[in-house]
């Protein structure tokens, strides 16, 4: 799994992970710990999501 996420892997970047799939389990705790290696930054997508003041524009890009 790694190997295929590396080298398309960058700053602002959403990786979505079933749960249901046959290795994400095993995978998981290697993938964050290479991700933190990368200097990158995990957050959860409820910490991006603005939940006042904010307008969705026709893209559906939400903004404040």
């Amino acid at each position: 799994m790694w190997k295929r996420l590396e080298p398309k892997i960058g700053n602002g970047d959403i990786i979505l992970m079933h749960n249901g799939a046959k290795h994400t389990g095993d995978s998981l705790e290697y993938i964050i710990k290479k991700i933190k290696e990368k200097n990158l930054e995990l957050v959860k997508i409820s910490d991006l999501i603005y939940k006042e003041n904010y307008k969705i524009d026709i893209n559906g890009t939400q903004t404040k």
